[in-house]
């Protein structure tokens, strides 16, 4: 019996020694296999990545800066034309009106728009681009755009250039089909005028000696919110902006200030309260459409 015992475990010891071998190889085979999923999951990743960040050669060779001319032409829509001059851009056509620069900007931008592929525009073949009638037409400088249909499985939109048709960002196509109101500056007042007195429906503030003051006076105003009230002025933006409706004033805001050195008065009407805060400036025969509530605080110092 102790010899058997003996003998039983070097037998035992050596089929341990030989499970935890097997085991071991598992583990590292499994580890390796691991370690090979990584690194191609690396290398795909890697790739992609490569792809993405090199983007195809731009539409066109002309920069933004250089266009001073902007013409848009769009099925029963009134064309679009915009103008700078320096700096400032302008809408010239279907009414003049001061300009959202950004909107400008975004549209410039498909003048280096990255092209996938481009390939000699055949006419035969345009119906099938969507680029025998166009949904927008767009003339920057001598450069013309025309923008067709939307590739039926990338995010990318056919155009028309230079003879040659072309896969862009479907994106650039929304700044070529704006309404025109889109391109209109939705600023109550210039970036350069200040006011210096406003006459509302029951009282009137005047800036005097660097300080503003209210007529009648009220007590319980301190400078700080009579400032705020000035400066929501000075600074509102409406939600929209449109040409004049013709509607009759129900109201008067007068408004006086300096631009380029001198004194301006500006009168505003008041077109409506409600559902929509509307005033109307008579001097660029726009009206600027506001909330209710835009109104109220507006209208009313004491609102917090």
């Amino acid at each position: 019996m102790p010899e058997a015992e003996k003998t039983d475990k070097p037998e035992s010891s050596g089929n341990g020694t030989q499970a935890a071998s097997g085991l071991k190889r598992r583990w590292l085979l499994n580890a390796g296999l691991l370690a090979l999923i990584a690194a191609l999951a690396w290398i795909v990743v890697q790739r992609s990545g490569q792809q993405k960040d090199t983007p195809g050669p731009p539409l066109t060779g002309l920069s933004a800066a250089a266009v001073a001319h902007v013409r848009i032409e769009r099925p029963k829509q009134p064309a679009i034309a915009l103008e700078k001059t320096g700096n400032e851009w302008k809408l010239t056509a279907p009414l003049p009106a001061r300009v959202n620069r950004l909107n400008v900007e975004t549209l410039l931008h498909v003048l280096s728009a990255p092209v996938e592929t481009r390939f000699p525009a055949v006419t035969a073949d345009l119906p099938q681009y969507g680029l025998e009638k166009p949904s927008a037409r767009v003339w920057l400088e001598n450069e013309e755009i025309a923008f067709g249909a939307l590739h039926p499985l990338k995010n990318q939109i056919y155009v028309l250039h230079n003879n040659e048709v072309a896969l862009i960002p479907s994106y650039h196509l929304s700044a070529a089909t704006y309404p025109y109101t889109n391109f209109i500056d939705s600023r109550l007042f210039e970036e350069d005028r200040k006011l210096t007195s406003l006459r509302l429906p029951g009282f009137m503030l005047s800036l005097k000696d660097g300080v503003w003051r209210r007529q009648p006076v009220d007590k319980k105003l301190t400078s700080d919110r009579i400032n705020d009230f000035v400066s929501e002025w000075q600074n509102a933006r409406a939600l929209s902006v449109d040409k004049y409706s013709g509607k009759e004033s129900i109201g008067r805001i007068d408004i006086t200030s300096i631009r380029n050195g001198k004194n301006e008065k500006l009168p505003l009407g008041i077109l409506a309260y409600k559902p929509d805060f509307i005033l109307h400036r008579q001097d660029e025969n726009l009206e600027y459409h506001f909330t209710e509530a835009t109104g109220k605080r507006l209208l009313n110092i004491s609102l917090q």
